[in-house]
């Protein structure tokens, strides 16, 4: 996992790209085996941008694993950190690997499109 603390050393695989995650809802059971409120999906918004005025969004949702009496975090307590990590973990590293590329291509297209529509000349 990366942390604060090994940030720099892990290799940034696409450079000159921001992602920034969103998570505007959430499904929950109201309550699982004496537990309130336990997240069991989360909907997201991944973005990316190239600081040159270029970006796009995936709009996604992912089902969590259910959560054990060790393990759960009160939905009161979990951070926007947190839901990430939830998130990252159920996509799996070559799923998140994949869904980040298809964002940066899309952003090359816009760079460099290989369609454009034309409106007719007169």
């Amino acid at each position: 996992m990366i942390t604060e603390d090994n940030l720099e050393a892990a290799p940034n695989p696409f450079p000159g790209i921001t992602f920034t995650w969103e998570f505007p809802r959430f499904s929950a059971h109201p309550t699982l085996n004496g537990m309130d409120n336990v997240v069991y999906n989360v909907e997201y918004i991944l973005s990316a941008t190239d600081g040159e005025g270029h970006g796009t969004q995936y709009f996604g949702n992912v089902g969590l694993g259910e959560p054990d009496q060790e393990g759960f975090k009160r939905f009161n307590l979990i951070t926007q950190s947190v839901v990430q990590e939830w998130v990252e973990s159920a996509l799996g590293e070559e799923q998140l690997t994949d869904l980040k590329q298809n964002l940066v291509d899309q952003i090359e297209l816009q760079k460099t499109p290989t369609s454009i529509q034309l409106n007719k000349p007169w």
